[in-house]
């Protein structure tokens, strides 16, 4: 095969890649640039890259591709790179951008030698070959501020916040429009014709236990995959058409190897365990101690074996697709799902558990906190209830003792009992209003004492 592939000047050919490059660039100039841009620009760059002009006609523009490469250099020693590969440190950094060509006036340096070949291009005739694709192929440049000769309006649309690894695919898109600008293009495929191109990796940023990341592939042949995850370490994967569909059924290090010939890419990034958050679902406003709630599992989560601290010495278990949990103790609730079958963390979250707020108390059977005199000398006795309103499930609460002060025709009375409010026979005889001062409550958090007043008064008739 023939190292270069040369194109014959076509105005049919020419400008149809015209056409395609100046879309994609203008896409990427309008959209809030992703991070999983940040790993196609790479891509990207080497194939604009891959093209040339054997045409070395025009002093102006072989003189501005010399400054457009020479720039990137002096940028790339200013961004900071690796030594051996080459690749920016902090690709994704933006604040050296706008240092190197914003503060550092770098920008308007390559806008006047911009400038200065929109000048000698202009003094064409109209219908000049070389004048009519200058304008197609810079015409967002044009709109931009060079035809208006503003470099800040140019600079701060070009370089203003741009990640620094979109600069370099900015200047390869200069030097493919320069090369195009003199046309005789030839091509030189990047690398032995084998590399593979993966495009993108998805969700790998931030990949629990159980979540799916793709990654996908373009190319004709299918790479040989050789997936790196330690010793022990599941994992699921599978191909769907130009994608990888990788879940992580374990937690660790992952590393995913793609070889095509004598190229490789390799991915590496942390799987965590699952938690709650990876599921939305409508939480309550807060979770309290000795309340039970239950939280939503994912169907792998459900075969989980849980612990927590709010529950110390008990393992909970999945009921369905929830999780029961009634807390013994307030504070942060730690909760880990370990698998069973691997021995390993799969599941890691935590809560907050409220103290216990004080119940309501009532008393059973009485109507408008009334009670008739009748009724209690046939039971001089008085149950007493605690509730929590809105609570599909109460804790469980044990009444320790009732403190009340009864008033009648014998004067004022204090009294005290286990349980339940109990009453001597002489205190119902001239009994006028009891009023409940203390409730003392068995409840998981330990005693709870209750000082809300209650007052039931006593009628001589029923109502």
């Amino acid at each position: 095969m023939a190292k270069y592939i040369r194109i014959k000047k076509s105005k049919n050919l020419r400008f149809r890649l015209i056409s395609i490059l100046y879309l994609l660039f203008i896409s990427l100039s309008i959209i809030q640039i992703p991070i999983g841009w940040l790993r196609v620009n790479p891509n990207l760059r080497t194939t604009l890259l891959s093209f040339d002009s054997e045409s070395k006609q025009g002093d102006n523009i072989e003189g501005l591709k010399s400054r457009i490469k020479t720039m990137e250099s002096e940028f790339m020693a200013f961004a900071g790179s690796d030594p051996l590969t080459g690749d920016l440190l902090n690709p994704e950094n933006y604040a050296q951008t706008d240092q190197f060509f914003l503060e550092g006036k770098k920008g308007e340096e390559l806008f006047l030698a911009l400038q200065a070949l929109d000048d000698s291009v202009n003094q064409l005739p109209e219908d000049n070959p070389t004048r009519i694709a200058y304008l197609k192929l810079f015409q967002s440049d044009l709109d931009h501020g060079l035809e208006a000769k503003s470099h800040q309006s140019w600079t701060s649309w070009k370089f203003s916040h741009v990640p620094a690894t979109v600069v370099q695919l900015q200047m390869a898109d200069l030097l493919l429009k320069l090369n195009l600008l003199q046309g005789d293009l030839k091509v030189e495929p990047a690398g032995n014709g084998d590399s593979p191109e993966l495009v993108l990796a998805y969700n790998i940023d931030e990949l629990h236990i159980g979540d799916t990341a793709y990654f996908v592939y373009e190319g004709e042949v299918r790479p040989n995959l050789e997936l790196t995850v330690g010793k022990g370490k599941a994992q699921n994967y599978d191909w769907e058409k130009d994608s990888l569909v990788f879940v992580a059924l374990d937690t660790g290090s992952y590393k995913l190897e793609f070889q095509l010939g004598r190229e490789q890419r390799s991915f590496q990034f942390e799987v965590l365990p699952g938690n709650f958050s990876s599921k939305s679902y409508n939480a309550p406003e807060a979770y309290y101690s000795g309340l039970p709630f239950y939280l939503p599992l994912e169907n792998w989560q459900s075969q989980l074996d849980y612990s927590c601290t709010c529950m110390p010495g008990r393992t909970i278990h999945a009921q369905g697709n929830k999780l029961r949990v009634q807390p013994s103790r307030a504070g942060w609730c730690y909760i880990k799902g370990m698998d069973p079958k691997l021995q390993a963390l799969a599941f890691e979250d935590s809560v907050y558990i409220h103290p216990l707020p004080a119940p309501l108390v009532y008393a059973s059977g009485i109507s408008r906190n009334q009670i008739s005199r009748t009724r209690l000398v046939q039971k001089p006795e008085i149950d007493l209830k605690v509730l929590f309103p809105g609570q599909d499930e109460a804790p469980q609460l044990d009444i320790k003792e009732v403190r009340a002060k009864l008033y009648g025709s014998f004067g004022e009375k204090t009294v005290s009992s286990p349980n339940k409010l109990i009453l001597e026979a002489t205190d119902v005889k001239g009994l006028s209003y009891i009023e409940i001062e203390e409730v003392l409550i068995q409840s998981p958090d330990g005693e709870m004492k209750i000082s809300d007043r209650l007052i039931i008064n006593v009628i001589t008739h029923e109502k």
